[in-house]
C-alpha cells in the first residue's frame, strides 16, 4: 500500500530479456526497487563486455561488470512500462509481433501512464493547482 495506505503500489518488479529457454543467458534486465538507495529505483543492467568500463576499472575496489551498472531509466513515477520494453524488443527485431500490437500496447502503454500521472497529481497536488490557474480554470 502507498503511504496513506489507500493505492496498492509496487515494491520491486524485474524484467529480464533473456536468448535462451532457459533463462542462463541475459541480455538485460528492467529493474524497479523502490527502497533502494545506493542507485536509482528504476534502472537497466546490461550484460556484456565493456573495453571502455575496463578501461575505467583502475583499483581492485572499483572493479565492476557491465552488468554490475545500474543505468537509471526514468526514476519512481516514470519508469519504462512493460509495453516500452515489448516495444524496444520488436523494434530492434529481437521479438516477432503479432498483427495488431501496437494498438494494444499503445492501450496498455495508456492506463500505465495515466495510472503514473495520477499518482504523481497525489504527491503534487499544488502542481496541479498552478495548472489549472495557467489554464484559467
Amino acid at each position: 500500500m502507498d503511504k496513506e495506505a489507500r493505492y496498492l503500489t509496487v515494491h520491486s518488479s524485474y524484467c529480464g530479456i533473456f536468448s535462451d529457454e532457459d533463462l542462463a543467458t541475459c541480455l538485460c534486465h528492467f529493474d524497479f526497487e523502490r527502497e533502494k538507495e545506493q542507485y536509482t529505483a528504476a534502472h537497466l543492467q546490461v550484460h556484456g563486455a565493456s573495453p571502455a568500463l575496463e578501461a575505467l576499472n583502475r583499483d581492485s575496489d572499483a572493479r565492476r561488470t557491465l552488468d554490475k551498472l545500474h543505468f537509471p531509466v526514468g526514476g519512481k513515477r516514470f519508469r519504462p512500462s512493460l509495453e516500452d520494453i515489448i516495444e524496444f524488443l520488436v523494434a530492434e527485431r529481437l521479438a516477432e509481433a503479432k498483427q495488431g500490437y501496437d494498438k494494444v500496447l499503445e492501450a496498455g502503454r495508456e492506463r500505465f501512464q495515466i495510472k503514473q500521472l495520477r499518482a504523481a497529481m497525489r504527491r503534487h497536488p499544488e502542481v496541479v493547482e498552478e495548472f489549472f490557474r495557467e489554464q484559467g480554470r
